[in-house]
């Protein structure tokens, strides 16, 4: 191509030459931009992706670039390899278009090529942290750091800093290992992201805690500045082990992800010739999602590329990982970093479009338009540019609301609910009817959760209709039954003190609360010496009232299982009284489980896991339920991740293994966000921090409360303001005043006051504004938060919230998001809408999260005052704690009865209505303790709903998910019997075998060759037909054979084809079709389809319509030049049922019979069969 085409190429003509869409103004400004530093405000959804890539095309097609001096930096893999392939097949359209320039040959200097001229190379599109790993393997040496150094994941990590916590002979602020271990990786991390040395690090610390520690000394602001100090402390100490894991990795020869971007801004600040080789190998530069870069990535990268074609895309609405050392400021000062002569030209007065060029793409591809302006008025405030005291000062780069695509590209109106419900029980009742209503094998729907402990429930409910779904990420696989209970065998194993983890297996295994508390009298028991009584065991060995060993379940159960094994009937006899037979059994099962796993400690780990699944046979049921492949795919993952963790360490234990999930469990914010793609067809529930970058068909966002969605610590006020200590109260925050962006964030005014002139007044206004200062930039993070949530959705949207969010006892208000947007008029009220708060109704997640001691112990006796009284008061009157006593007793074997009645083989629909009379106690004058009293209340009302539950288990009938692919014959048994046809699938046995079905297989075979041998000399043994056919079958098929040659039915037409298949998609289910034979009429007219029936029961010939669609359909015609018949050829001369016009069922009814829940067409009436003879 000649430099003259090229200079006439747009970024249209490309497009047409390519045979891609064609870019809107916009998008061309963007592809067509001079190569020079350029910043691109890219909205959601606005196709950066693709714009990036065409101008890659368009720079590489003009010329100015080769393919292999493109750099593409961006986060994850997945985006990564979407870039990758998107500028991969435009180059390679652009090769066949001839559109690619040829370049010189390259020479060695004796005149002979060395390179082909069209070897152009391939662009480098690669992570930010693999590119920095690359600079340090390249120019590692230049700042003596060995180039083979081992890049370690965070679970090396984590296993590291946890063994030099454990070498320690110093203590620690904190005691707790899991803590401490997270807090040296966070402070690690920020010290790295943030360019700062231990020492710079120290020095800051020393004085922030010197500050807080004067100021916590002024009379009376000891609680004004609460926890700082002693955080402030913590961090110092902190900083030794740091030092300690920064030796440890020098002297291992390991890095880190955070090491690898610091040495890199290290080379790049202080080695030339490395950078004028990165400069010259890469003229052109796309920096992706460059809202999330950290201050070192912006330092490296500016030191690189400064002043040369650099392109960044982001989306200040998108900056979401402030958290984890995303610099907020990244944007607005993309032009002083990269472009410092743009700068000082602007300063001198030229325009900024020439000097400091800033471009938007903020049409949205994605979104319908209803969730556009849901999106739009949520980030409203963020595009004011109101600023309060206290805010960070300085110039932001503007940003325009997001714009719908044309009508011609498939814009609609799409649709917003919203609803505010009693609990999150109704809510995810209502979330998982919203996705039911949109499911089909090709939707693809997720639920957003700002945290994790908001999945159960929705889960559950899923779980509960039948809606297949999947939970992304570690946090969620831990919650899945058959790994939590791989887990719990795995940690009885290593530490038999966790009785909750025994107590897990033991009620998996199915054993009984009469069992249970039998076991734990044997675990007391096994502590007492044989000498002494109960009572002397209680009060200590001398009397004295010192403490003996907690009795562990895991002792029991060794004990049993050891007796057993001796042959000491009678010890175990003894032992197990109190015990069933079954629990006994249970008992022994699950200590024969842990010996199993114990014994095997030393297996390397995966092995270990799959030999725990195996001791409680997980791995046999998991096989043999094929219906629920939710399990399966969960143990594969938990075993993916002890793979994962086995490699990644030097010295992978089971209990650092254990450890390790506990912290992710917890704090999986800080560890790797999982990469998933939409599933079709399954509920995908997931954090919004983990579906940045993704797009479903239709979203829910639950937990819209405040304090939950936006998220904060402090207290609603009435005016809605945030009082945040942020990184004064919590190691989980690096101090904003260390950071390198401190700049961006609110200015530390707290840390201007001198103590010797502060008083208590100055001191409170002043941290009080600095604390709301904190509380604004967190609630412009959560809006961030919720404007990426809402954009995830590509045409439905539910947002719901509820008055006891997560396990509130309390009434929350509704998000304010929530609340602005309902005053907009945006939102279309789900289900019940916006309901009003139901008192006397508890959260029943908190019924389902009651902390307690089980068993209790047996000679304990309840004391009157032992428990608090449930309205928070206390009684002076001894007599009335009496009753209440007496009233709790009572109403806990009330319980007790009803209960123990359910389990028996009473009906639970009468325990509901008629319930066992239980005579209470006279009370005090004055007293009426169980009509009163909270937990009484509670407890009837608990042990009610319980049954109630029970009940419904009972007597409800079993659904069964209609699959998604079906053959058209089962439709006539769907429409005729809906249970008998659910039950069918729930328990498929296969059919009885019959001499008339084996002929009548014959006999299609043979119509199949006779029909496509018309007019030639056909005998059944040319047909196929077995010569042992018994003589009478072979006569009965010749006579079926020759009513079909002699059907007057087939004149006029010319047979097509025999055994056709073919699908059509009616609703969510793709019917299946097996056509016998269908025939063209001679003059091209019309079909006909053939079905042959060799019995003599008749099958309502309605049936036939899906036929006829599916094969009008397939040949694009209508359906009324489709005609289709039953053939009897039992018959003599036989037997046509055709498909009249007024009989043919329309699509509509075809798909009502297969919609659950409405009521099927009624059945064509039919004569009684007749029988031959």
């Amino acid at each position: 191509m000649t430099p003259t085409r090229a200079r006439e190429l747009t970024p249209q003509t490309l497009a047409e030459a390519l045979g891609i869409h064609t870019p809107t103004e916009e998008q061309s400004r963007v592809i067509a931009h001079r190569l020079s530093p350029l910043l691109v405000v890219a909205g959601a959804g606005s196709g950066k992706t693709a714009t990036m890539a065409q101008r890659v095309v368009y720079l590489v097609a003009t010329g100015q670039v080769r393919p292999d001096q493109v750099l593409g930096l961006t986060f994850t893999r997945k985006a990564t390899a979407e870039l990758d392939q998107r500028v991969a097949s435009r180059l390679v359209s652009l090769g066949a278009a001839g559109l690619l320039p040829v370049t010189a040959p390259e020479t060695d200097g004796t005149g002979a090529d060395t390179a082909d001229a069209t070897d152009v190379g391939e662009p480098m599109i690669a992570t930010y942290n693999s590119f920095a790993g690359t600079l340090v393997r390249d120019h590692g040496l230049r700042i003596g750091i060995d180039p083979d150094s081992a890049l370690i994941t965070q679970a090396r990590s984590w296993q590291i800093v946890t063994s030099l916590l454990e070498a320690r002979t110093l203590p620690l602020p904190n005691e707790s290992l899991i803590h401490n271990t997270s807090a040296v990786l966070v402070l690690g991390d920020a010290l790295s992201q943030n360019l700062l040395t231990i020492d710079e690090a120290a020095k800051d610390l020393a004085d922030l805690s010197e500050q807080f520690t004067a100021l916590a000394a002024i009379k009376g602001c000891k609680t004004l500045v609460g926890k700082a100090p002693a955080v402030m402390s913590e961090w110092e100490a902190l900083l030794d082990v740091v030092a300690e894991l920064h030796d440890y990795k020098r002297s291992h020869g390991l890095l880190d992800f955070g090491d690898q971007i610091a040495l890199a801004c290290t080379i790049a600040e202080s080695v030339p010739e490395a950078v004028a080789q990165v400069r010259a190998q890469y003229p052109a530069v796309l920096l992706d999602e460059f809202q999330d870069t950290s201050v070192a990535q912006v330092r490296l990268l500016s030191a690189l590329f400064a002043d040369s074609g650099v392109t960044a895309v982001g989306d200040p609405h998108q900056a979401i990982y402030g958290w984890r050392g995303a610099s907020a400021g990244a944007l607005d000062t993309f032009h002083q970093r990269f472009n410092p002569s743009g700068t000082a030209r602007l300063a001198s007065g030229i325009p900024p479009a020439d000097a400091a060029p800033v471009l938007e793409l903020s049409t949205s591809w994605r979104n319908d338009s209803t969730i556009l302006d849901v999106a739009n008025a949520v980030s409203e405030p963020l595009r004011s540019g109101v600023v309060q005291d206290g805010d960070p000062v300085g110039e932001h780069i503007a940003v325009a609301p997001l714009r719908a695509r044309p009508v011609a590209f498939g814009l609609k109106p799409g649709t917003v609910h919203g609803a505010f419900l009693q609990d999150p029980a109704e809510e995810a009742r209502i979330v998982a009817a919203f996705l039911a209503e949109r499911w089909s094998p090709d939707a693809e729907m997720a639920v957003l959760c700002r945290t994790r402990a908001q999945m159960e429930p929705i889960a559950a409910e899923l779980e509960r209709i039948g809606l297949p779904y999947t939970i992304v990420g570690l946090g969620g696989m831990l919650y899945v039954p058959e790994v939590a209970d791989v887990r719990a065998l795995l940690t009885a194993a290593t530490d038999p003190e966790r009785g909750d983890r025994v107590v897990r297996l033991l009620t998996g295994f199915g054993i009984g609360a009469g069992d249970l508390h039998a076991l734990a009298g044997l675990a007391r028991d096994l502590l007492r010496p044989p000498a002494r009584s109960t009572q002397s065991t209680r009060d200590g060995a001398d009397g004295s009232g010192d403490q003996v060993d907690s009795p562990l379940l895991s002792e029991a159960l060794d004990a049993l299982l050891r007796w057993q094994d001796d042959g000491a009937e009678g010890a175990t006899a003894t032992a197990s009284q109190g015990l069933t037979p079954a629990g006994l059994a249970v008992a022994l099962r699950t200590a024969r489980a842990i010996r199993r796993v114990r014994e095997a400690l030393a297996l390397p780990l995966p092995d270990l896991v799959a030999l725990a699944e195996q001791a409680l046979g997980l791995d046999i049921e998991i096989a043999a339920r094929i219906d629920d492949p939710m399990g399966h795919r969960a143990l594969d993952s938990f075993q993916a991740t002890a793979l994962a963790y086995a490699t990644d360490t030097d010295t992978p234990t089971p209990t650092g293994f254990l450890e390790w999930l506990d912290a992710a469990e917890e704090h999986e914010d800080a560890m790797s966000a999982p990469e998933v793609d939409p599933t079709p067809g399954a509920v995908q529930l997931l954090t919004v921090h983990a579906a940045k970058g993704l797009e479903w068909d239709a979203v829910a966002v639950p937990g819209m409360d405040e304090q939950v969605f936006p998220s904060y610590t402090s207290s609603v006020k009435e005016d809605l303001r945030v009082v945040e200590t942020g990184w004064m109260g919590s190691t989980s925050i690096f101090p904003f005043p260390l950071r390198a962006d401190a700049d961006d964030l609110p200015p530390f005014t707290v840390g201007d006051l001198s103590p010797a002139v502060t008083d208590k007044p100055l001191l409170t206004e002043t941290m009080t504004a600095y604390k709301e200062a904190l509380g604004r930039q967190s609630l412009r993070e959560e809006r961030r938060l919720a404007y990426v949530a809402f954009t995830r959705a590509r045409h439905d949207l539910l947002l719901t919230g509820s008055h006891l969010s997560k396990t509130a006892s309390k009434p929350r208000r509704p998000s304010r998001f929530l609340t602005e947007l309902r005053r907009r008029d945006l939102l279309v009220p789900y289900a019940d809408g916006w309901v009003d708060f139901d008192e006397s109704r508890p959260n029943p997640l908190t019924a389902l999260t009651q902390v307690g001691t089980w068993p209790l112990d047996a000679g304990q006796t309840e004391t009157p005052g032992a428990q608090a009284l449930g309205n928070g008061q206390s009684h002076d009157d001894g007599g009335a704690d009496t009753d209440r006593a007496a009233a709790l007793r009572r109403a806990r074997q009330a319980a007790a009865a009803q209960v123990a009645a359910a389990m028996s083989e009473a009906s639970p629909t009468e325990l509901l209505t008629e319930p066992t009379p239980v005579r209470a106690a006279p009370t005090s004058p004055g007293h009426e303790p169980e009509a009163s009293d909270d937990t009484l209340r509670r407890w009837r009302l608990e042990t009610g709903l319980l049954l109630a539950e029970r009940a419904r288990a009972t007597s409800a009938t079993p659904t069964v998910r209609l699959p998604e692919h079906l053959a058209a014959t089962r439709l006539d048994d769907l429409r005729a019997d809906r249970r008998r046809f659910a039950l069918d699938l729930r328990r498929p046995l296969p059919p009885e075998p019959r001499a008339a079905g084996r002929l009548g297989t014959v006999f299609h075979d043979a119509v199949a060759q006779l029909l496509s041998a018309r007019g030639t000399l056909f005998g059944l043994g040319e047909a196929g037909v077995p010569d042992n056919l018994d003589p009478q079958d072979r006569q009965r098929v010749e006579r079926w054979l020759g009513t079909v040659e002699n059907l007057a039915l087939l004149d006029d037409y010319v047979l097509v084809d025999t055994e056709i298949d073919r699908e059509i998609t009616i609703g969510a289910t793709t019917l299946r079709c097996r056509m016998d034979a269908v025939f063209r009429r001679l003059d091209g007219s019309g079909w006909l389809i053939v079905d042959w029936k060799t019995g003599r029961r008749q099958v309502p010939v309605d049936q036939l319509s899906v036929y006829v669609h599916a094969w009008a359909a397939s040949q694009g015609v209508s359906a009324g030049s489709v005609r289709a018949a039953y053939v009897y050829v039992d018959y003599p001369g036989g037997r046509v049922a055709e498909l009249a016009a007024a009989g043919l069922l329309s699509l509509d009814r075809i798909e009502s019979a297969l919609t659950p829940g409405l009521p099927s067409d009624e059945m064509t009436p039919l004569p009684p069969p007749e029988h031959p003879g």
